[in-house]
């Protein structure tokens, strides 16, 4: 009987050690697939380095459209915090939101105005600033016809970049009743990077979309 128990016992221990390997394996596939699903999404493995990776045309095209929807958001970022009637908190927010599209802080805005031969220079967050801060009472600003000016080329370093157009229509309303406008042509640098993904114990790369430097190509009354 004792004999009977142990090996009874003895099933039980062989067959717990025996789920627990199915329930690990279980996991590690799910992590495996996972792993290649994000992989496949990105088109890239682990062994690849920036210089090394090459996108695809179609690739490229889908960067495109993620670009353009970044502009987009830029644009819409930038009507909120020039607007008035916006609260602090939404503004301030608007500001933290669009700086998270650029490479980094130190991008820089290219600004131009009617009543000035020279254009100035402000990094993006002192740009989204002074911009919140304009003296009208006021502003409405809007950016219109955005689109590819150049295709994406392989840099050196191994990022890609190009050049997205914008027009940007700005109005402003003093608090004597004046009114300023103008339509600004500016060209936007965009660049595809490789950054990195965690995946379990793992760490993989991927490529992302982010925003440049902005220039004035053209200033022209409103």
């Amino acid at each position: 009987m004792k004999q009977i128990g142990f090996m009874k016992a003895y099933g039980c221990v062989v067959l717990l050690s025996l789920f627990s390997l199915i329930a690990k394996a279980q996991t590690d596939i799910e992590k495996e697939i996972f792993r290649n699903d994000t992989l496949k999404a990105t088109g890239l493995f682990a062994s690849d380095s920036l210089k090394e990776a090459v996108l695809s045309e179609t690739q490229l095209s889908d960067f495109k459209d993620k670009a353009l929807r970044k502009t987009k958001a830029l644009s819409n970022y930038i009507s909120t915090i020039g607007d008035k009637a916006k609260d602090e908190v939404q503004r301030n927010k608007a500001i933290d939101l669009a700086v998270g599209l650029f490479m980094s802080e130190d991008n820089v805005v290219e600004v131009s105005s009617l009543n000035s031969n020279e254009n100035k220079r402000f990094k993006i967050r002192a740009y989204l600033n002074k911009i919140k801060m304009l003296p009208y009472k006021k502003v409405n600003i809007e950016w219109f016809d955005i689109f590819f000016s150049s295709n994406f080329t392989r840099r050196p370093d191994g990022r890609y970049e190009a050049v997205a157009t914008i027009y940007q229509r700005f109005s402003g309303v003093t608090n004597e009743g004046g009114i300023y406008l103008d339509i600004t042509k500016k060209n936007i640098l965009i660049i595809i990077e490789q950054d990195t993904i965690e995946t379990g114990d793992k760490t993989e790369k991927f490529w992302e979309i982010f925003l440049g430097d902005i220039k004035v190509e053209e200033t022209q009354k409103g």
